[in-house]
């Protein structure tokens, strides 16, 4: 098991990182597959690559669990930040557990579809892909989460496929 230093991503989550950036986008939705998949960690490592890379500031917006009611608010903050100069990294719930999150996301420049190796349903993919629209979609990233105590830490396996 590799150690990974706090506040340093793997070669992995950089890569990653860079992937995204060769299109331009100013917020990315990360989007889990099915309601499996935890996106909070998976974001975390791309701020921190984001932050490591310096070119501008990197914030990172927690929409999971949102109530339809606090929507336009968040949306709100996202808009604000963007003007300011930084990239946004926003994490939502799966669509079929929380439709609240499709506004947000159709809000972002962009959405990575995150799936998880031997766990995400392919059923559950293809309908949140068709519900975002398949142009609004940058990739997709596989992310392997083993068992124990590396499960606080995801891999990406695949960078980005076919999205744009």
């Amino acid at each position: 098991m590799r150690a990974v230093r706090e506040r340093e991503p793997g070669n992995e989550w950089q890569t990653l990182w860079f992937s995204t950036r060769k299109s331009a986008w100013s917020s990315l939705a990360l989007v889990p597959s099915d309601g499996d998949v935890d996106v909070g960690r998976a974001a975390a490592h791309l701020v921190e690559a984001g932050l490591l890379h310096g070119e501008r500031p990197v914030s990172l917006m927690d929409a999971q669990g949102i109530h339809l009611s606090n929507v336009q608010p968040f949306l709100d903050r996202l808009v604000d930040l963007v003007r300011r100069g930084e990239w946004v990294i926003v994490t939502v719930d799966s669509l079929q557990n929380n439709p609240a999150g499709l506004p947000i996301v159709r809000a972002t420049s962009c959405a990575l579809l995150v799936v998880r190796l031997g766990c995400s349903l392919l059923d559950s993919a293809r309908s949140t892909i068709e519900a975002l629209g398949r142009e609004r979609l940058l990739g997709s990233v596989v992310i392997d989460v083993p068992h124990g105590s590396a499960a606080q830490h995801p891999s990406p396996l695949h960078e980005l496929s076919a999205g744009r």
